[in-house]
């Protein structure tokens, strides 16, 4: 599973990908975690699973489901789970997230 991280600065969004790259490990679940800008969202995007957005770039969430293929959901990180780094939430978010986008996918 790939899953695109896109933040504003790097620093917060490292923490976040090491615990959520922690959980998955755990979990068995196997999961590339990539960090990008919103300027950097136009490579790598097209073979992930997800798009995560993170709070800071949160008001762009319009313009990186236009960049983003309509195969692969976009979803908005809560900001308690974001500020404290709560990987196992945001990957568990993002499994559930990355379900309900392909069965609605099956319906349509």
């Amino acid at each position: 599973m790939k899953i695109v991280l896109v933040s504003y600065s790097g620093t917060s969004a490292s923490i976040l990908k090491d615990r959520m790259s922690a959980w998955a490990h755990a979990n068995l679940v196997d999961a590339e975690i990539i960090i990008s800008s919103l300027s950097g969202l136009n490579e790598g995007k097209e073979d992930a699973d997800i798009i995560l957005v993170g709070p800071q770039v949160r008001c762009a969430l319009a313009s990186v489901r236009e960049l983003v293929p309509e195969t692969i959901p976009v979803l908005a990180v809560d900001t308690r789970d974001f500020g404290m780094a709560k990987g196992d939430r945001v990957m568990q978010e993002a499994l559930a997230e990355i379900r309900r986008y392909k069965e609605q996918l099956k319906i349509q």
